[in-house]
């Protein structure tokens, strides 16, 4: 019995030793005799790369250049996002194009607020209106759709969208 105890034992000790071995980096210099270990990506998978952050700075003075932006995110929209997940790209609104999202204009720009609206529910776009440009049109601030994010002066914002990372689009 106590020697088959001790063979157990020594056998036990054995592959400790030769499991340590096999773990053991390898030396600089010293041949690689040990058995092939896949590389470390096969086992952790890959980092994903943050996603690129991106903004645009619009002051259009037409429907068909706002449409036309409309289209371009469209176009880098994959998938709708999901709660927590940051949009294709931040618009900010800060020209001409205020008027357009002015509920006494909605009959005229219809399809253009509701595409706006579309693509903000998606996740795809952050919309801001720059709430001076509303007050030199006499547009208050209870006078837009609630989908549009209000900031005090829309330069500001495009300012601090650089600031934090974003991309001009």
């Amino acid at each position: 019995m106590w020697r088959n105890l001790l063979i157990f034992v020594l056998v036990v000790v054995l592959f400790w030793f030769a499991a340590d071995y096999l773990s053991a980096p390898t030396p600089a210099g010293a041949p690689a005799t040990r058995a092939a270990r896949p590389p470390l990506d096969a086992i952790v998978p890959p980092q994903r790369r943050a996603p690129l952050r991106r903004y645009a700075d619009i002051s259009v003075h037409s429907e068909e250049a706002l449409a036309l932006l409309f289209d371009r995110v469209e176009a880098l929209l994959d998938h709708p996002r999901s709660k927590g997940e940051q949009p294709v790209i931040s618009l900010v609104l800060h020209g001409p194009e205020v008027e357009f999202f002015a509920l006494k204009n909605y009959d005229r720009y219809k399809d253009l607020v509701d595409r706006a609206a579309r693509l903000a529910a998606f996740g795809a776009v952050d919309i801001s209106i720059c709430q001076t440009q509303m007050r030199v049109r006499g547009i208050g601030s209870d006078e837009v759709p609630a989908f549009l994010r209000q900031v005090p002066y829309g330069p500001d914002e495009v300012e601090r969208l650089r600031r934090e990372g974003y991309v001009a689009m």
